[in-house]
């Protein structure tokens, strides 16, 4: 594939490697071809990690590297991008770049939609989406007097100057290389690149049946590209990508007569939301009509639109053959093994003629879409009266599924109400669907059959109406909700924060990330971007296929004759400890199916290379590069003292979470390998494998029980709660406590009672939030209960139970819960929430998180080991600290005052034990706190070195100063905290509230005297986005034989783009402050996480209402993630009423 020829051949490792099929963005490039039919040149995103270089014949490829680099220049995107802090860990910030440069190549002045579309193929895990459309102001009552920026003193809004950016000049980019114009360069592999349809369906003939390596690419025949009108519609080539064809039928559509483009129209509203651009611009139409996919997406359309395919066989050219209507047994794809589509007429529609597509996907956007139909209908000329009717579904079956003999019982039938529910009736009799059915949400996807027909109905008696206004009635205002397309609009945010600082001053501001520009050019090194070392080795795990069973014997006699394999490690190549609570290298027992850490029965070493972690062996030594660093399991496992092993951290790409248990375990299977070989060795997942073995937040189901008043005042409260903590230890037994603590809810008598089960599923480990998100859900879910049975607004209810001045919380910690209630009251105030309160869909959700860990061993550091500060004649500093670079931005904030010295002055180096030899965790968000205190005591004590040479000589220059005293000195800091059951746990806690409603999302948050806010608010805005994903999108599948299903971004949906509120505003909470921490700062990226929560629960309420207005009961308990299907069968009416009623009569 092309990213590897990249990396392997031309040696680029700017373009990365996600999740290797496409769902990312990671690996954008841009292809820049010539059209021989319109004789002008393209520009198409593309995922390289899916690109076939072969399939590149006459193509330029651009890469970021080509847009811009830190030597000689940086290209304008990738200036505003890092400047106005788009980027958190960068790793995917390249393709992120490369999508917009390719839209700027076609589009010089693109829309907001256009650059939004751009984007839409762009997911990560490691949600870096902060909002850069900025507001000048927080409201209209700016500069009169009421508004909060006119009140505080040093009140910012906005975190870059976008006026400062020069515009982006096209006249300077690389031009298209002239000799792929002139004449194409021939070269050798194996494909065959003819320029006539004979000679290819020829060679489709001879070679039928064949794959890898033969590849038949039609690039370079013209009759495919075609693109005519005729009298009967347009015909489009086969060759032509879905990103053509849809600009094509956007320039068609308002030059024809209304009537003809219904089928057109229905396309485009498929093609808005149907994969990323990059997808778009990679799949062809001819492809897609014969892909196994097709059947959920744009051939439903295709049929009831009757298209016609032109086909071309050996002897034979433009052979005609219409797409038959499918009844589940053959379909034409099936037909056509030796034969070429060369092109699709789309005809046009007619005057009585209705067309409609519908989709329901598990994500807005870049997702395959749950169930899919083209519906259409033709009516005697000025009547309601059915002529012929098509209804077509995909994703109900392997094959498109019609409703043939519901539709011939609906001929001559009038268009009414009668006629919908016998419709509906007979098409739920037809169109059946089994219980174990493949796919889940049986349901639900019988629910949306009868859900687009009803929709369907609407659309034409809504287009009859348009027609014949005196022969057909309006549809009620009610009904017209039900019409038109869900479109998001524009994010726009706003960001406010207190500046408290002098100009000179770093500490405070909003500065760019240290590596915000390396984040935009491609420069940025991570672990899968260091080159091979020679002899170096790769190896793959050998995994189990059964759970819970005993290993009796390994033979690897067969893999050893595999060419390229050059050893196989197992357990008994382990010359120490094999891992500690978790097996390195599974010996006795194996409890997994299909991966897992304590699944592998051995690795397979062999040549071929893919990376995230390498280790190397030398005289008795090992040196790792890795994404976590840590010496204890190795040495352990290699019978090494810690000095031995060297650990070399630069940053991590995709982090916040899942980076302490399992990764240490990866590093202890390499090293052995690297011990028995005497070979450095990489190793890396794959995506799938990665997902299935790292784990998640873990699974967690509640009870409770709790006693309340009239007033809605809780007085005690019940909770048992179950976590799935899957076949070992790992951090289930830091997940109970969090229940414990309670949320911001204070409750006299509480009981908790915390249970891990132990199942023979992959164990799950501590991700962002460190499992205070399941347990915040949990405790919010009980005051939405005690609400609706006391018929009080939710507000009222939390209100009334919260926190109130000093108190204690339930481990009787004291703490000060005044700044929790200037959040509430700020957030309650800034959306004007009693406003908006009669509105469906509203929540507000305050939040206490404690910082750090309940254990005194996570926050006690010393100077000397987690930190080291040089500095250097010319008067130059480098900081080493313990932390790690997960795209929080903690090498940036470790930019210190203490030196009173410029940033410029100051570099900060990798993370390695041979500097700092043992650092604390980078988490719970203490990193920057822990290491910030670290280097600020060293600084403070060459500062007192330095200090009496500044007196004497005040006028000089700071190299000056050095020159007279270089030293270096230590200092031991221990923060107090405790680890007994009761009392002070933990140093601090953060507050937060966020209020969601239907198209904004307003957050407040005590940040106290923030170091950055350009990082912190980034931190902020991203955790709450991914928070999101956590409760309304991300859903885990496992089969009944224990193996998960979900392992890659076609079935395990993250947020996107598409998913940031229309208006996102965040302020931090002024004039607080918090003398524990350095600077008076607060840790803020975990805490965030929870406040997705509100999303949830404002679906809740909008769900209730819907309820409501049915007369149907108000007590129903949604379960995380609220996702699309959930939301609709919560809803119960009278589509999933009718669905189960059905049901129950089988």
């Amino acid at each position: 594939m092309l990213k590897f020829f990249f990396f392997n051949a031309v040696h680029l490792s700017g373009t990365k490697y996600g999740c290797g099929v496409g769902g990312c963005g990671a690996c954008t490039v841009m292809i820049s071809t010539y059209d021989p039919v319109t004789k002008q040149i393209q520009h198409r995103p593309a995922n390289s990690c899916l690109f076939p270089i072969c399939s590149l014949h006459g193509a330029a490829v651009t890469t970021v590297e080509e847009v811009g680099s830190i030597k000689p220049r940086i290209h304008t995107i990738q200036e505003r991008l890092a400047k106005c802090n788009g980027s958190q860990c960068g790793f995917c910030t390249p393709g992120k770049v490369m999508s917009i440069y390719a839209l700027l190549r076609n589009h010089a002045e693109p829309s907001m939609e256009k650059i939004i579309a751009a984007l839409d193929g762009r997911k990560n895990q490691n949600i870096n989406l902060q909002i850069n459309h900025k507001s000048p102001t927080c409201c209209q009552l700016r500069a009169t007097g009421q508004c909060c920026l006119d009140e505080e003193e040093h009140i910012h809004s906005g975190l870059c100057n976008t006026e400062e950016f020069p515009p982006v000049d096209p006249t300077q980019e690389f031009i298209f290389p002239p000799e792929l114009i002139v004449g194409l360069i021939d070269f050798c592999c194996h494909i065959f690149n003819h320029t006539t349809i004979l000679c290819l369906s020829g060679l489709k003939k001879n070679h039928h049946g064949a794959y890898h390596p033969i590849i038949l690419h039609p690039v370079r025949i013209p009759e495919m590209y075609v693109v005519s009108s005729t009298t009967d519609g347009l015909v489009i080539g086969a060759a032509c990508c879905l990103a053509q064809l849809r600009d094509i039928l956007m320039k068609a559509v308002p030059k024809l007569a209304e009537e003809k483009t219904k089928i057109y129209q229905a396309f485009l509203q498929h093609l808005r939301t149907l994969a990323g651009e990059q997808m778009r611009s990679m799949a062809s139409l001819g492809g897609h009509i014969v892909s196994r996919a097709s059947t959920r997406e744009l051939n439903p359309i295709s049929s009831v639109g009757k298209s016609v395919l032109n086909l071309a066989s050996e002897g034979k050219l433009w052979t005609p053959c219409q797409i038959p209507l499918p009844d589940g047994q053959n379909t034409a794809t099936e037909n056509m093994a030796k034969e070429v589509i060369v092109s699709v007429l789309i005809p046009y529609s007619m005057k009585d003629d209705f067309i409609s597509a519908f989709r329901q996907a598990e994500s807005q956007k870049n997702a395959l879409s749950i169930v899919n139909s083209g519906m259409r209908i033709l009516f005697s000329p000025g009547t309601d009266t059915i002529v012929d009717l098509s209804i077509l579904y995909g994703g109900i079956g392997s094959t498109i599924l019609s409703a043939r003999k519901s539709c011939e019982k609906l001929i001559g039938r009038q268009w009414n109400d009668q006629m919908l529910n016998e419709a509906c009736r007979l098409v739920l009799e037809e169109i059946f669907l089994p219980p174990s059915a493949l796919g889940r949400k049986v349901e639900y996807r019988r629910t949306l059959l009868v859900s687009f027909l009803f929709r369907f109905y609407l659309e034409v008696l809504h287009g009859l109406n348009q027609m014949y206004p005196f022969r057909c009635a309006e549809l009620s205002q009610e009904k017209m909700s039900a019409l038109g397309m869900l479109q998001s609009g524009i994010a726009q945010g706003v960001q406010i924060y207190q500046l408290r600082c002098p100009p000179q001053d770093p500490v405070g501001r909003p500065i760019m990330h240290q590596s915000g520009i390396k984040h935009t050019t491609g420069e940025e090194v991570y672990i899968d971007d260091i080159r091979p070392v020679d002899g170096e080795l790769s190896l793959a795990l050998v995994t189990n296929i059964k759970a819970h069973t005993k290993i009796m014997s390994i033979n690897a006699s067969e893999a050893l004759q595999v060419p390229g394999v050059v050893d196989v490690v197992t357990a008994r190549d382990v010359p120490g400890e094999n891992g500690k609570d978790e097996q390195a290298y599974a010996e006795d027992k194996v409890f997994l199916a299909s991966g897992g850490v304590s699944g592998p029965f051995a690795p397979v070493i062999y040549k071929k290379r893919k990376v995230s972690l390498q280790v190397s062996s030398c005289c008795n030594q090992m040196k790792i590069s890795a994404r976590t660093v840590n010496t204890e399991f190795v040495a352990s496992a290699l019978n090494l003292q810690y000095n031995k092993i060297m650990c070399h951290m630069k940053c991590v790409g995709g982090a916040f979470g899942g980076k302490i248990t399992k990764p240490l375990l990866f590093a202890v299977i390499a090293a052995v390998a690297a011990n028995k070989t005497g070979h450095a060795v990489c190793f890396a997942l794959e995506r799938n494998m990665d997902m299935l073995i790292t784990g998640r937040w873990h699974p967690f189901f509640g009870k409770y029980k709790v006693g309340f008043m009239n007033d809605g005042r809780i007085r005690a409260a019940d909770f048992q709660c179950y976590i799935n903590g899957g076949c070992t230890k790992d951090e289930f037994e830091s997940v109970i406590p969090c229940v414990e603590s309670g949320q911001c809810i204070y409750i006299l008598n509480l009981l908790v009672r915390g249970h891990a089960c132990k199942t023979n599923l992959p164990s799950n480990t501590a991700f962002r939030g460190f499992e205070f998100p399941q347990a915040g859900l949990f405790v919010e879910t009980c005051i939405v209960a005690v609400a609706t049975q006391t018929d009080l607004p939710h507000e009222k209810v939390r209100e009334i139970n919260m926190y109130k001045r000093v108190n204690l919380t339930s481990f009787k910690e004291k703490f000060d819960a005044e700044n929790l209630w200037k959040c509430w009251e700020e957030c309650l105030d800034k959306p004007d929430y009693y406003s908006k309160k009669a509105m469906k869909g509203i929540a507000i959700i305050p939040m206490k998180f404690s910082v750090g860990f309940n254990a005194t061993y996570f926050h006690q550091v010393t100077s000397s080991n987690q930190s080291l500060v040089h500095i250097y004649i010319d008067g130059s500093v480098l900081v080493t600290h313990g932390g790690i670079e997960l795209g929080q931005g903690i090498h940036t904030k470790m930019s210190h005052r203490e030196l009173k010295i410029p940033l410029s002055y100051i570099h900060l180096c990798e993370t390695s034990t041979t500097t700092v030899t043992s650092g604390k965790y980078t988490a719970g968000s203490t990193g920057t706190e822990i290491n910030a205190r670290a280097v600020q005591d060293v600084c403070q004590i060459l500062w007192k070195h330095l200090d009496p040479i500044q007196r004497d000589n005040p006028n000089g220059k700071w190299e000056d100063w050095v020159n007279l005293s270089l030293c270096f000195l230590l200092l031991n800091y221990d923060k107090p905290t405790s680890d007994t059951e009761k009392g002070h746990a933990f140093p601090y806690f953060r507050f937060g509230v966020s209020c969601s409603e239907n198209i904004g999302t307003d957050i407040v948050m005590d940040a106290c005297f923030t170091i950055n806010p350009a990082i912190d608010i980034g931190q902020i805005e991203g955790a709450f986005i991914q928070g999101v994903g956590l409760y309304t999108l991300e859903e885990i599948f496992f089969s009944p034989e224990g193996e998960q299903l979900t392992l890659g971004p076609d079935t395990y949906k993250i947020p996107a783009i598409c998913d940031i509120p229309e208006q996102f505003c965040v302020y931090l909470l002024p004039n607080s402050c918090n003398s524990i921490a350095i600077y008076s700062s607060k840790g803020v990226g975990e805490a965030r996480f929870f406040l997705g929560s509100s999303v949830f629960f404002a679906i809740q309420d909008a769900v209730a209402a819907a309820r409501k207005e049915r007369g149907l009961p108000m007590d129903f308990t949604p379960n995380s993630p609220l996702t699309v299907e959930r939301i609709c069968m919560a809803c119960d009416d009278v589509f999933t009423e009718m669905v189960r009623l059905f049901s129950s009569l089988l």
